[in-house]
Order: C-alpha cells, then structure tokens, then sequence
C-alpha cells in the first residue's frame, strides 16, 4: 500500500510563499497595530513563527486584539467571521482603507 500524501502547512506553495521583497527588519517585528485597524495579511515567508494558512494570503481583515506579541485578526470567510493570531511580520496596514478620524464638531452661535 502506498502512502498517504502529507499536507502540512507549506504544501504546494511553492509559488505562493516565493519570497519577493527585502529583508524582515525589527521594526516589522515590534510594530503597535491599534485595535479596529483595517490590515492586510500577507505571508512573509522567512518568518515561520505566526504563520497563518494559505487560504488567507491577500485577504484584509480588522485588528481585534493582541496575545503576547501576535495580533487577532478578523477575517470573512464566506458569511462567517473568522478570528485568526498572527505574527507582525504578516501584517501589513492597509492603504486602501481610510482609517476613521473622530472630528469634533464646533458649533459657532450666531
């Protein structure tokens, strides 16, 4: 009998986790997201620690708290809402989405 096929983490990733930009700095590591922050996942592939599934490279999700240095990311999938932990290294802030500004209203009397 043969046997079965492993399917770990990194299987048939090949193309996706190919490495395109530079080097991971501390300043990556050690980045404050604030919570509700819009952020987009994507995996870096020298940092193993953090990773999340592949299913969810380029996908945008909120910030929704922090466990020990990882983020807790809200993710759609589908109608649902999935939380995921990630590492720093794998998050990006987005740009696409402007972040809410409370602006304060003056009222001027006439």
């Amino acid at each position: 009998m043969a046997c079965k096929k492993a399917r770990g983490k990194r299987s048939n990733t090949r193309q996706l986790m190919r490495k395109r930009t530079s080097k991971v700095t501390v300043n990556k590591l050690l980045q404050e997201i604030p919570i509700d922050t819009v952020v987009d996942l994507k995996i870096d592939s020298s940092i193993h620690a953090g990773l999340i599934d592949t299913r969810f490279h380029g996908k945008t999700g909120t910030v929704v708290g922090k466990q020990g240095s990882a983020f807790i990311v809200a993710v759609s999938k589908g109608n649902k809402k999935v939380k995921l932990i990630v590492g720093p290294a794998h998050l990006n802030i987005s740009k696409g989405v402007k972040i809410k500004e409370e602006k304060e209203e003056v009222k001027v009397a006439a």
